[in-house]
């Protein structure tokens, strides 16, 4: 299994052409941009990274030429997402022969499944797939399938899971995960925190690291934040936080309900680091 994920690592918006189309070009410039200011790993196909939207054939695409732009320089995380066990694992096979360092495989999305351990088989018919380690994400808020700490638990003890990554926002799961495994050498996977709000109290609370899209126009300011907290500097790990968030509010606008994505790709549009904002159709291409 890979070292250990800790750190700052980036859900990678995933550049597009007006067609929609993977824009190359700029991938590869994103992926420097991001080696260059200081990121421990790279997520892709994520929820920032629009992989639910994408074609499975230009997922495939982004998996390759991330890779081999990365070229070994930090570790890659490619995220299988799908309704279905069948299709999760379809996406897993694919991911398997890229050469990413990690699986992020997500709950099943759209329908609900209130039974834990439809979950827990679905994690397992993958893990059992997969030659690749696997980061379960959890994202409630878009699978629309919670994921209790008891569950959390159980997934992070199977086998080929190395950690996990939580999008909760329930930063009272979050913590009582971390208070079950206060020591970040014996803990048996890395443990993430994926809400921007609370990198600072997560990271001071033993987090392993934190995962963030917005994150990718203000990386240097996140790897001062982790610095500073993994140091327990309190006071300047809050500060870092206040000035993250006030930066990250101010590039989503008024509505960033509405134009969240956008707003992230036009930031980095400004700052010349990618060509254009195009998003995959029906989010907004637009502020309003």
């Amino acid at each position: 299994m890979p070292k250990k994920l800790e750190g700052v690592i980036i859900a990678l918006p995933t550049p597009l052409t007006k067609d929609e189309n993977i824009d190359i070009a700029s991938l590869r410039t994103l992926v420097d941009y991001c080696i260059t200011e200081g990121t421990n790993g790279i997520m892709i196909l994520g929820t920032m990274g629009e992989g639910a939207s994408l074609l499975d054939c230009q997922r495939q695409q982004m998996i390759e030429s991330t890779v081999e732009q990365v070229n070994g320089r930090i570790p890659v995380l490619a995220t299988a997402s799908g309704s279905s066990t069948r299709r999760n694992i379809e996406h897993v096979k694919a991911i398997d022969k890229s050469g990413a360092d990690y699986i992020v495989c997500t709950s099943p999305y759209y329908y609900k499944y209130p039974d834990p351990e439809s979950l827990i088989q679905h994690i397992e018919r993958i893990a059992d797939i997969a030659d690749t380690p696997l980061i379960f994400y959890n994202a409630p808020l878009f699978t629309g399938n919670a994921v209790h700490t008891d569950i959390l638990e159980r997934i992070i003890h199977m086998e080929k899971v190395a950690g996990i990554k939580d999008s909760s926002c329930n930063f009272g799961n979050f913590v009582e995960l971390l208070r079950r495994y206060p020591d970040k050498e014996t803990r048996p996977g890395t443990i993430m925190q994926g809400d921007e709000s609370v990198f600072d109290s997560s990271l001071l609370m033993g987090a392993d690291g934190v995962v963030s899209g917005g994150g990718v126009a203000f990386i240097k300011l996140l790897t001062q934040l982790y610095g500073a907290a993994v140091s327990n500097d309190r006071m300047r790990s809050i500060q870092y936080q206040q000035q993250f968030s006030k930066q990250l509010s101010k590039v989503l606008t008024s509505d960033p309900q509405r134009n969240w994505l956008y707003s992230i790709k036009n930031e980095l549009v400004k700052t010349r680091i990618i060509s254009n904002a195009y998003v995959t159709a029906p989010f907004p291409d637009s502020i309003i």
